[in-house]
């Protein structure tokens, strides 16, 4: 599927007029968001970027709030600057000061300003990786406001049927604790799979209304020959046993482009 524009990259992503947008797991989640906001921004939406947990303060314009803000005072003050700019991130800190990492809204309070429709976007950063194209759960994560519209989980593409490892695994322990994978083996479809469509993995916390999307970025690391190979039987095996998950994409945020695209057939 060739294209290298921002309209060719988000199309398989069905965008609606209006949307909740998650980002959860790794490999390349805040590029995405940034991707994402100013594509929409560009297509005449209003967005508003935060984080349900913590980032760095990202290449946007900015709204920097303390962190005890009342509701009103929040609605009054986004709206106020959604009007100016059209696009805004949103963080908080205890005294709207600054520094390196901050925090954003919590789940509540994005769905309060989805319910507000302050914005016709919403698009927030609702997980951590550390940097890693993979990741497993702890109990508290990921905190996915319950009105998200689209969910969508980003892994590494390059990880695929790699040996997990803990140089591309956040809390590789959790993953051999909670899905019986271990150290050393192959991420194969069937146990990507296994991860993906668990409560405790990729589907965790997943508002039951909201569109499932999974994501491998970063196939620019890959060679064209490894591409070809995930596509014609990695994926169409893993799509096969996706069971929650709407659809699947594989490509390059970096080249923009999608090599893959997949819609997941209901179950029999």
């Amino acid at each position: 599927m060739p294209g290298r524009t921002p309209e060719s990259f988000f199309r398989p992503f069905q965008l609606g007029p209006s949307e909740l947008i998650a980002l959860v797991g790794g490999g390349g989640k805040t590029a995405l968001l940034h991707a994402l906001a100013l594509y929409l921004f560009r297509a005449g939406a209003s967005v508003l970027v935060s984080t349900t947990t913590k980032m760095n303060a990202p290449r946007l314009p900015g709204l920097l709030l303390k962190d005890s803000i009342e509701d009103l005072e929040l609605l009054k003050a986004v709206r106020c600057t959604l009007r100016r700019r059209r696009l805004v991130a949103l963080l908080t800190s205890p005294d709207g000061g600054v520094g390196d990492k901050r925090t954003g809204l919590s789940p509540d309070r994005t769905d309060l300003l989805w319910s507000a429709r302050v914005a016709s976007h919403i698009v927030t950063e609702a997980d951590g990786s550390r940097q890693k194209p993979l990741k497993a759960w702890a109990e508290h994560e990921p905190p996915i406001p319950s009105r998200t519209t689209l969910l969508c989980a980003v892994l590494g593409a390059d990880r695929m049927d790699e040996p997990l490892d803990e140089e591309h695994v956040f809390r590789l322990e959790l993953m051999e604790r909670n899905f019986g994978l271990k150290r050393g083996e192959r991420l194969t479809p069937d146990r990507l799979a296994l991860m993906m469509n668990s409560p405790a993995g990729g589907l965790k916390n997943a508002p039951a209304g909201a569109r499932k999307l999974l994501f491998l970025n970063r196939a620019d690391l890959l060679p064209r020959s490894r591409r070809s190979d995930l596509a014609a039987r990695f994926l169409p095996k893993l799509a096969s046993r996706l069971i929650g998950w709407d659809s699947l994409l594989m490509g390059s945020l970096r080249e923009r482009r999608i090599d893959v695209a997949l819609t997941i057939p209901l179950p029999r």
